[in-house]
């Protein structure tokens, strides 16, 4: 139940993603005095912590969908207990892809290329906050739509 909406907000964080991998990729180094709070290298080895993160919390997901067994109240009271406690990953994540986005602002010459990243920041970075909120809602209108199905009066097949 719960995966259809894990996959559709990772699939809008990982486009943003990529589409910041690609703006950044065609800059040019940070100068040597620049000062960088996150190399590149080490913001690759974040992100993968993250992500790390991001599919325990999947798994802590479907488990809950699976244990709630269709009960709302008590599926959805796991999601956002497992949310809660994820919150804060999300958060902080969210800061250092900025302070990230940041070092690659500052560090270029290009001034259409400053803007790229600009734009880029601030589009990614509520997106990446946005991400658990979505899941919640996700949640809540699949509920929602079975408790729609299952009032819906049966028509019968014709033939």
């Amino acid at each position: 139940m719960l995966t259809r909406t894990l996959l559709a907000a990772t699939a809008v964080f990982a486009l943003a993603g990529a589409a910041q991998a690609r703006d950044t990729a065609a800059q040019p180094a940070a100068p040597a005095s620049a000062p960088a709070a996150m190399d590149e290298t080490a913001f690759e080895a974040r992100a993968a912590r993250f992500e790390q993160q991001v599919d325990q919390m999947t798994r802590e997901l479907e488990a809950a969908g699976q244990a709630g067994g269709g009960d709302r109240e008590v599926t959805m009271a796991s999601v956002d207990e497992i949310l809660a406690r994820y919150q804060p990953e999300f958060e902080s994540f969210a800061r250092d892809f900025e302070t990230f986005f940041n070092a690659q602002i500052a560090a270029s010459d290009d001034e259409q290329a400053r803007a790229e990243l600009t734009t880029a920041r601030d589009t990614t970075i509520p997106v990446i906050l946005a991400i658990p909120g979505q899941i919640r809602a996700g949640a809540e209108a699949q509920f929602a739509a079975a408790s729609e199905a299952a009032a819906a009066p049966a028509t019968p097949e014709t033939e």
